[in-house]
């Protein structure tokens, strides 16, 4: 007799069947060779040992006490971890209305005692190597999706920092504001530049100013909230965004981050150095500067020029000399035009 090769190093097949005689024929049939062969007496037993071993394929009997074949089939291929398991009915039913009955309950194959089981080898060859086939498309469809979703976080992902880059800050941005605007609820930006970094790149060198930024955007999302996004704006400017957010907290939190900055050591390692950061802080619907998401940037842009021109390694909250919109009835007025200073 002839036997296929096969790529795997062994197969486990389950015989479920009353009669001890079909498990015999099954082991001497593939004795020698890299099979494994496990056996059930009953339906009920099947399933058992269908769930302990998941084998790779089941000759099944279909008239058996307790729990019959077709019970079997349907259950096993409702399994999402069983479901793709191949199943071979064996029967001694000819009945055209039987072999219809089994394949719905889920039989991918029927054979009729008494069978040669060269037959039955070859039909157990063809469901394992559609099995094999099976196994590789799923394994080959997870590792696309795999590989999707690495490509789409590289897509939102700053190669240098880590963080989000600018594309992903301009969607999340417009993202938040548009839920602000249907809830009623306060949104805030904060921008911040790294004081004097052409310094340190011009310096250093861009390697050095690279790995500065890299610690930097440690800080800036180590000091971020969990609901919170941090992005690369673009250079050494970044920015994190706060829904739920009014433009005071939004600056105690940016405060806390120029603390962590001032504190730190960067280039610890290399050339060990002190930076700073100043902030800008706008926050919506606060005022009629900051009703788009444009005019959000630009009021957070504002601050943040004055907290460079005023001193630097400060925050500033965006300057409201117009008229504040009017407030609904839960709305706080925040205050404005209020620099936080480091203190000493």
């Amino acid at each position: 007799m002839s036997h296929t090769a096969h790529q795997r190093a062994s197969y486990k097949l389950l015989v479920v069947d009353d009669d001890p005689q079909t498990a015999r024929l099954v082991r001497s049939w593939y004795e020698g060779r890299p099979y494994e062969i496990f056996e059930a007496a009953d339906g009920a037993a099947g399933l058992e040992m269908a769930r302990s071993v998941e084998p790779d394929l089941m000759l099944l009997d279909l008239r058996m006490p307790k729990v019959d074949g077709l019970t079997v089939a349907r259950t096993i291929k409702t399994d999402p971890r069983l479901r793709t398991i191949p199943i071979i009915l064996l029967t001694a039913c000819r009945d055209v209305d039987d072999k219809v009955e089994a394949f719905s309950a889920g039989a991918d194959d029927y054979v009729t005692k008494p069978f040669a089981f060269e037959e039955v080898d070859a039909r157990i060859q063809a469901m394992l190597r559609r099995r094999e086939q099976w196994v590789g498309l799923v394994s080959t469809v997870a590792d696309l999706r795999e590989s999707n979703a690495r490509l789409e976080q590289l897509l939102i992902t700053d190669e240098k920092t880590g963080l989000h880059n600018f594309r992903e800050f301009q969607r999340k941005l417009t993202e938040e504001f548009q839920r602000a605007e249907r809830y009623d609820m306060p949104l805030a930006l904060v921008l911040f530049d790294i004081d004097h970094f052409k310094v340190l790149n011009d310096t250093l060198g861009h390697v050095a100013g690279d790995k500065a930024l890299r610690e930097f955007a440690t800080l800036v999302a180590g000091g971020a909230r969990n609901t919170d996004t941090a992005a690369r704006y673009g250079g050494e400017e970044f920015a994190v965004i706060l829904p739920h957010t009014d433009s005071e907290m939004a600056a105690r939190v940016a405060e806390r981050i120029r603390k962590a900055v001032e504190a730190f050591v960067f280039l610890d390692d290399e050339v060990p150095t002190r930076i700073t950061v100043s902030g800008g802080v706008a926050g919506y619907p606060e005022s009629d500067d900051t009703d788009s998401v444009d005019a959000l940037v630009r009021a957070a842009d504002k601050a943040l020029y004055r907290a460079k021109s005023g001193g630097r390694n400060r925050i500033v909250i965006a300057d409201e000399r117009q008229e504040p919109r009017r407030p609904k009835s839960h709305r706080r007025r925040t205050g404005v035009n209020r620099p936080i200073v480091p203190r000493d």
